[in-house]
């Protein structure tokens, strides 16, 4: 499974610092909720678009295993997106039309983002309703973006909702964020 971290950190300070190593274990299981049963298992590692530029950084993500249930957790830091190497800030930028660095570097990649989010978008909108504000009952992909977006502020407070509460991301449902089934003691 999968955890959303909230990080207050951009992915140049979090590899510089090397947050990783100061992150804890969840209190609760995110799969059986069980407290106290996750145990540090150690990193694995990924890419991330850096702010502003047209590079990316190799990040260590956080990774905890329950004794309980038997799957993995994973805490992914909120600048990032689940399966995808543009931060949210670059991906918010670009789908808002942004003219900078980053978003002509990521342009394409940006594109490809916003027809997958199309795609996804009936089965999103049927699973999280009104979740984050009124939007016409007919709204569109864009109008729900800019729902999304007023009643978030930003990309990383939507990503943890939807993967928390939802089990869900922009752009399609993935394994890694469903309940497992688990013999129950």
């Amino acid at each position: 499974m999968q955890i959303i971290l909230p990080v207050a950190l951009s992915p140049e300070q979090y590899v510089q610092s090397e947050h990783h190593k100061r992150i804890g274990r969840p209190a609760n299981c995110p799969n059986c909720r069980k407290a106290a049963t996750l145990k540090a298992l150690g990193y694995y590692s990924r890419f991330v678009s850096v702010l502003l530029a047209a590079a990316v950084l190799k990040i260590w993500v956080r990774r905890f295993w329950c004794r309980h249930c038997d799957i993995t957790v994973s805490c992914l830091p909120d600048f990032a997106q689940p399966y995808r190497v543009v931060n949210n800030q670059t991906i918010e930028a670009g789908w808002q039309g942004e003219d900078r660095p980053d978003v002509q570097r990521w342009a394409g990649l940006l594109r490809d983002y916003w027809k997958r989010f199309e795609g996804h978008w009936p089965q999103l909108r049927s699973r999280v309703g009104a979740a984050f504000g009124r939007c016409a009952p007919q709204a569109t992909a864009r109008q729900f973006w800019e729902c999304l977006l007023g009643a978030c502020g930003s990309l990383t407070t939507p990503t943890r909702q939807l993967v928390h509460d939802f089990r869900e991301t922009l752009f399609a449902t993935y394994q890694c964020h469903q309940r497992k089934d688990y013999q129950a003691s």
